[in-house]
């Protein structure tokens, strides 16, 4: 099993439950585990009162972190469990951004996208957008408690055409109806399989 995933990634729209399945996760199989550290940006909670005006801020500065934090982990060796994947950058801004303002961006993101490695296999976490509103209310971060279901749908589609696309690695899509230790389990079963690159839809 470790010989086939060094490096596992967890993804899923706001609330899905991805930190909480890395750790669960690289605690079963001795991994590090790498968390988003999403409180240090400093325009998170000025960008969910404007979008609009701190969009591209927020995309870039969240670009930058997600880039030097995965391209230090990677750097070490063992099992790595991170809870998310790098290419998220270019998924949200595709939601937020638009025009110029996104075309800067993706290149950028470019630039940046050829010196990181891809993990050895992804998990995506499927929730409907009525669960992902519970989770965020229940967790209480003030500032993600106004967003609004037109905004997660936009997400979830933006993932969606994301890996559609995605030959470069694994990706396993798990629509997350488990209780939190029964969602680990069933990833951990999972992690004895080896999985060709591309989507898969695990039932």
């Amino acid at each position: 099993m470790s010989a086939l995933y060094r490096h596992i990634a967890i993804e899923g729209n706001i609330g899905a439950g991805k930190t909480t399945l890395a750790r669960l996760l690289s605690e079963r199989i001795g991994a590090r585990f790498v968390p988003e550290q999403f409180e240090d940006n400093a325009f998170l909670v000025p960008f969910y009162e404007d979008a609009k005006r701190y969009g591209l801020t927020v995309e870039l500065s969240f670009l930058e972190e997600r880039f030097r934090q995965v391209k230090e982990a990677t750097k070490k060796e063992g099992l790595l469990v991170s809870d998310y994947l790098w290419e998220k950058s270019l998924v949200f801004a595709k939601v937020n951004l638009a025009g110029e303002e996104l075309r800067l961006f993706e290149r950028i993101y470019n630039i940046m996208a050829d010196q990181l490695p891809v993990p050895d296999l992804v998990i995506y976490l499927h929730r409907h957008s009525d669960r992902l509103l519970g989770q965020i209310n229940r967790r209480g971060r003030e500032f993600e408690q106004k967003i609004p279901t037109e905004y997660l749908a936009k997400v979830a589609a933006g993932y969606r055409d994301f890996f559609a696309s995605e030959k470069r690695m694994p990706v396993l899509w798990l629509n997350n109806d488990y209780g939190p230790d029964a969602l680990a389990q069933a990833v951990f079963n999972l992690l004895g399989k080896k999985f060709e690159k591309g989507l898969h839809h695990i039932p």
